[in-house]
């Protein structure tokens, strides 16, 4: 059963608001209760017969004296069953909803005034308020900077005007840590048509929060230097060719390979090579802006991107090669590379490498992300070509030094 159905009644709202104020609700179940009812039926039987003994003072026949009796117990069992059949569902309706509002789900019941009158106890498994520190208080309890002053009205704006508001919401625990919820509240009306009471559930999704980003991580990035995979250059390329050519800025597209790397895997294993490719990876980031992107575009494959670089070529052609020159001089730097063999020790292995670069400009005009990565890396062999531990740029078909 839908536990947001349930409180939308308000007399099941008042039977929860009573049990919280320790009003006891009568339970036709107990064995005192019962005894109540049969006991009282017996004494309003016993009244009976000695009222009609005072009124008829014997003039009935036994016939008629048993068929009244019949009759009035009759009249009594029926109204006894009448109360009890109505007590029974009145309790039962207290004791659906007390199982409704005890759900994995926290669940908050407001007055008019947004004032807490009643959480359960997942809300405080969520939040860390026990329902005695959050009796009193308002729902600003749970507020988080994450949201402004707007969104907030907004959302209460719809509440009052359609009765109900859902939607994913970042709220803030007692310890302080911020923590997404899938949140929903709805007005309550009573008889007059005015709102009496909200009632709110709750639901914890940090989890699944957590899974959506380990899949953007997986689909994204790489698992190793935990760079940008080719997938998100792609992305991001498409989008600085499409703003580069709104603003007339210019960029730099960097294809780079780095040397001797098959001589490093092949004398001492995967692993060293995996090491070389983190250490490379720290230094490239390094070596760049954070607005700038520093991707691993497969084996020892690298591709930074730099953006932004303003409106005239020469000069940021000048400043791309300043960076191209940057990486050179960081990724030549001896490594110290921890490697580990299986059933050894680990062992610390130096070793020298360096970076064959490539670089196109663009900007200004419509080009394919797939021609400037070709451009780039034509750009890159030549580097290679010509001695590596070196930059070439490419431009209009050719390749030149700069």
């Amino acid at each position: 059963m839908n536990a947001r159905r349930l409180f939308q009644n308000g007399s099941t709202v008042h039977h929860i608001c009573m049990s919280h104020m320790k009003i006891p609700a009568f339970n036709p179940s107990s064995v005192t209760q019962l005894a109540g009812i049969f006991f009282g039926v017996a004494l309003l039987m016993a009244s009976y017969e000695s009222m009609k003994e005072l009124i008829f003072m014997g003039d009935l026949t036994d016939w008629e004296s048993h068929s009244v009796t019949i009759f009035v117990t009759a009249v009594f069992a029926t109204a006894a069953s009448f109360f009890m059949r109505k007590w029974a569902v009145g309790e039962a309706e207290v004791r659906i909803a007390a199982t409704a509002f005890e759900t994995q789900d926290g669940m908050v019941i407001t007055d008019a005034r947004r004032v807490i009158l009643r959480v359960n106890h997942s809300f405080t498994a969520i939040t860390g308020y026990t329902a005695d520190e959050a009796a009193g208080q308002t729902l600003d309890l749970l507020k988080s900077d994450r949201h402004d002053q707007s969104f907030y009205a907004a959302l209460w704006e719809s509440v009052d005007r359609t009765g109900t508001w859902q939607g994913e919401i970042w709220s803030r625990r007692k310890n302080g840590e911020v923590y997404p919820e899938r949140l929903a509240i709805t007005a309550v009306k009573g008889g007059n048509r005015a709102i009496s009471h909200y009632v709110s559930t709750m639901h914890d999704i940090t989890h699944r929060k957590q899974a959506e980003e380990q899949i953007r991580v997986l689909a994204f990035y790489d698992n190793l230097t935990q760079l940008p995979n080719r997938r998100l250059l792609n992305d991001r390329l498409e989008q600085a060719i499409s703003a580069n050519k709104r603003s007339g800025s210019y960029g730099a597209l960097m294809f780079l390979d780095l040397d001797n790397f098959k001589t490093l895997n092949d004398t001492q294993g995967h692993s060293a090579g995996d090491a070389l490719l983190i250490e490379a990876a720290h230094r490239l980031v390094s070596c760049v802006r954070e607005v700038d992107t520093v991707a691993r575009f497969g084996g020892d494959e690298f591709v930074v991107m730099i953006n932004n670089q303003g409106d005239d070529k020469d000069e940021s052609s000048a400043h791309a090669g300043i960076v191209a020159k940057k990486i050179c001089a960081s990724l030549a730097v001896p490594y110290l590379l921890k490697v580990g063999h299986e059933g050894k020790a680990q062992t610390t292995v130096e070793h020298q490498s360096s970076a064959s670069i490539g670089v196109v400009m663009f900007g200004q005009h419509e080009v394919d992300k797939e021609d400037l990565l070709k451009w780039a890396d034509l750009a890159m062999y030549q580097a290679k070509n010509a001695g590596r531990n070196q930059f070439r740029f490419y431009e209009a078909g050719t390749i030149a030094s700069k």
